[in-house]
C-alpha cells in the first residue's frame, strides 16, 4: 500500500497542492530560523510531507528558496494589478484579504532584503521590474500621476516602502504598529497616503522644480 507522500506525486492537482504547502512552510521557517539553519527536514514537518518529497519538488533547499522568491514576486504583481481594477482599491473587503495575504509575504521579504544574499538583490530587482510594469497600468488607468523619469521614481517608491518592512522593529518601536500583520498595515495607510499624496504646498513644489528641475517633483 502507498504512503500518502507516494499517491500526492501520481496526481497532478494534489502535485500542486502539495508544492503550495512546501513553499509556504518555508515562505514561514526561512524568516524564522534563517536560511542555514533551517532544515528540509523542518520545512517538511511543517508541510506535513516527507524531506524526499521536498526534495522531488524543488531538487534542494536553494530551489526551494527560489521558489519562494519567484512566489513573493507573482503575488505582488497579481496584488497590485487587482487593486487598480474597477472599486476595488477603495474597497474594504478587498482591502482586508491583501492585507491577510501580505502577512507572510512582507515578512518573508523584509527577511530576504538583509540576508546579505546575492538573490536579495534579484528579489528587489524583479520587484520593481514588476513593481514598474503596475505602475504604468496605474497611469494609464489614471489611479497615479505620470512622470517623466518614471523608473526613477518607482524606484525610489519601491525602495521607501520596502525599507519600511527591513525596518519594522523600529517602526513599531516608535508608533506601537507592527507593519508584518495585516492589523498594521491598515493603521499606517492613512499616513502613508498623507506622504504619498504630497506634503508640500504648491509653491514648495514650484521652488523645487525651478531648482533640481523639472523632474524632480511630479
Amino acid at each position: 500500500m502507498r504512503s500518502a507522500a507516494e499517491s500526492t506525486i501520481s496526481s497532478p492537482n494534489s502535485d500542486l497542492t502539495t508544492r503550495a504547502r512546501i513553499r509556504d512552510a518555508a515562505l514561514e521557517r526561512f524568516p524564522r530560523e534563517g536560511f542555514a539553519a533551517t532544515t528540509i527536514r523542518a520545512i517538511a514537518e511543517d508541510a506535513g510531507v516527507s524531506p524526499g518529497l521536498v526534495v522531488h519538488h524543488f531538487g534542494s533547499k536553494d530551489g526551494l528558496r527560489e521558489e519562494c522568491d519567484r512566489h513573493v514576486v507573482a503575488k505582488f504583481r497579481e496584488t497590485k494589478l487587482a487593486a487598480l481594477e474597477d472599486g476595488n482599491l477603495g474597497n474594504p473587503a478587498f482591502a482586508a484579504g491583501s492585507y491577510h495575504l501580505a502577512q507572510p509575504l512582507l515578512r518573508y521579504f523584509s527577511w530576504a532584503l538583509v540576508r546579505g544574499h546575492s538573490a536579495a538583490g534579484e528579489l528587489f530587482d524583479e520587484i520593481l521590474r514588476e513593481g514598474l510594469e503596475v505602475t504604468r497600468v496605474a497611469v494609464e488607468k489614471g489611479v497615479v500621476k505620470g512622470s517623466d523619469d518614471l523608473k526613477t521614481r518607482t524606484t525610489l517608491q519601491m525602495a521607501m516602502m520596502l525599507g519600511m518592512t527591513v525596518f519594522h522593529a523600529h517602526v513599531e518601536r516608535n508608533t506601537g504598529i507592527d507593519v508584518l500583520t495585516a492589523e498594521g498595515i491598515a493603521r499606517l495607510t492613512p499616513s502613508l497616503l498623507e506622504i504619498f499624496s504630497g506634503l508640500f504646498d504648491e509653491e514648495t513644489l514650484a521652488m523645487v522644480r525651478e531648482t533640481y528641475g523639472n523632474t524632480a517633483a511630479h
